[in-house]
């Protein structure tokens, strides 16, 4: 039963997102793309390589109310609206102590602010473990809802990002959240 994940695929303002879940909460999620065949490309991609196996079957999931909401507060988000995600289950189970408190760090970081990868570490407990934080961030299987795009260099630098567009997705939704518009 725990491996009985679904998918959704939705449009946004941005273009089309999907979200990977099961009962045990939000797995994987893909930032907008231009295309749907995109995302859903990027959605099997993930899929087969953590054996999901969520193709295989009729798992695309469209009225399960809970992922109604979680896809009315991303399509908000991409339209400019303040949201946050912290009352969603993530399922990082597959994921290292040292990880998980990174992530849950980096979920609390609100909405048009940012922190340094120093600061985060600092906050989960590990004080030394910056260039570790960068690591965690790199591999984020839900970004925006676990918002690493928040996340910076002690400089002021942006660092890296692991969107398709890179960096300059990263400075487009920094921009859109700080940018009155």
């Amino acid at each position: 039963m725990e491996n009985n994940f679904q998918y959704a695929v939705f449009l946004t303002a941005w273009g089309w997102a999907g979200v990977i879940f099961n009962q045990e909460g939000l797995r994987f999620f893909i930032l907008p793309e231009g295309k749907k065949e995109d995302t859903i490309f990027a959605l099997k991609k993930i899929s087969e390589k953590n054996h999901l196996n969520i193709f295989n079957y009729n798992n695309l999931k469209v009225q399960n109310k809970d992922f109604l909401d979680l896809i009315s507060r991303v399509q908000d988000y991409f339209i400019g609206k303040e949201v946050n995600f912290l009352n969603y289950q993530l399922n990082l189970k597959s994921y290292s102590t040292f990880q998980k408190k990174i992530f849950h760090t980096v979920s609390k970081i609100p909405y048009a602010s940012v922190k340094s990868y120093k600061e985060i570490a600092e906050e989960a407990g590990f004080p030394r473990a910056f260039r570790a934080v960068g690591n965690v961030m790199k591999g984020n299987p839900l970004p925006l809802i676990i918002p690493c795009h928040r996340v910076i260099r002690s400089d002021g630098g942006l660092g890296g990002f692991s969107g398709k567009e890179g960096i300059a997705l990263k400075k487009k939704m920094i921009d859109w959240e700080t940018n009155p518009r």
